[in-house]
């Protein structure tokens, strides 16, 4: 399956993804939270999944879908959210295709 990953630097890491938890657990634009815990978020996106965790440093995103193109869709909508959400600290996504 493809997958793109992402580990953005920021101090704030756990911040940034309660925040995510918070606010996707209202469903926005047809997201549905899959699995949540102290230490993961998994995100139903439709055509693709979306994984959240942090550590000290790093606010990790994982995607996966089956068809490359969705994957391309749902990468981007992703990037936006998370660096909408972290505007005042500059968050950048900057994607890796894993494996």
């Amino acid at each position: 399956m493809p997958a793109l990953e992402a580990h953005v630097e920021t101090p704030r890491a756990d911040r940034y993804r309660s925040q995510l938890t918070s606010h996707l657990s209202h469903g926005p634009g047809g997201l549905q939270v899959v699995s949540e815990s102290a230490d993961e978020l998994v995100v139903d996106l439709g055509t693709a999944t979306w994984t959240i965790r942090s550590t000290p440093d790093h606010l990790i995103l994982h995607l996966e879908a089956d068809d490359p193109g969705a994957l391309e869709q749902q990468s981007t909508r992703v990037a936006h959210r998370v660096e909408q959400l972290g505007r005042r600290d500059s968050l950048a996504v900057v994607w890796a295709a894993v494996g």
